[in-house]
């Protein structure tokens, strides 16, 4: 039977998709993403700058409090090669919790970087899983799904993607998640990114880089609104 043209386009389309992504959750598991997540620093554009590596940017709540979030250790788990074991801090207004738990990589995609030859870019699709110290007033569980991306380049060093890292409108590690309280059983959303913060409303109402709208500004975010660039916070989880 002769195919429609229209047929014909879809499955060249369906096969020019697959060729630009291809499944990598199985080779995932033999690299160490825990640079994704916890490092010093980070490279630009696959080999260019190095920079401080971000302090994630969050909320919680429908009012858009700030919500800070920090990993002190991540450790690929000797059991699981998709798992990594977490250990950190949170921090709402002047409550200051630890939390441990798990991000276990579901999923991994990759394909050739159009914008820099020779070197291929990534994404991994998380589980998150983080239980604060129940022990701790305001405390609770955090569950959500993490999106980070990763880069190869031609001998296939890993690397934080941030082969973007000057483009407008740059971000990496975007968490969408759920706070629960111990306490009273209630949720909250509470996301996270590097640089940008997803599903975050009118919040940001930047266009090449984050920027707060005013209205939230008493929300926990002032001290971000008063300084040039997030690396001059102080180390509030030491």
């Amino acid at each position: 039977m002769t195919q429609s043209p229209l047929n014909m386009m879809i499955k060249s389309l369906i096969v020019a998709f697959a060729f630009l992504f291809s499944d990598f959750t199985t080779a995932i598991k033999d690299y160490n993403l825990t640079k994704l997540w916890r490092a010093d620093t980070f490279q630009a554009e696959g080999d260019g700058d190095i920079f401080p590596f971000p302090e994630p940017l969050g909320y919680i709540g429908e009012n858009y409090q700030r919500f800070f979030i920090h990993y002190i250790t991540v450790t690929k788990s000797a059991d699981n090669p998709y798992q990594y074991i977490v250990y950190g801090k949170t921090k709402v207004k002047d409550n200051i919790c630890s939390f441990t738990g798990t991000i276990t990589v579901k999923k991994a995609t990759i394909e050739k970087s159009m914008d820099s030859p020779g070197y291929r870019e990534g994404l991994v699709t998380c589980d998150v899983l983080f239980y604060e110290d129940s022990t701790h007033a305001g405390s609770g569980i955090i569950k959500g799904q993490l999106l980070s991306g990763f880069s190869l380049d031609k001998k296939g060093k890993f690397q934080y993607d941030a082969l973007m890292f000057m483009a407008d409108g740059f971000a990496n590690n975007s968490c969408r998640a759920t706070w629960t309280s111990y306490k009273t059983g209630k949720s909250k959303k509470c996301n996270w990114g590097d640089y940008r913060i997803p599903d975050s409303g009118d919040l940001d109402i930047g266009a090449g880089e984050i920027s707060i709208n005013e209205k939230y500004q008493m929300n926990g975010w002032e001290d971000f609104m008063n300084i040039a660039g997030e690396f001059k916070e102080t180390q509030w989880w030491k």
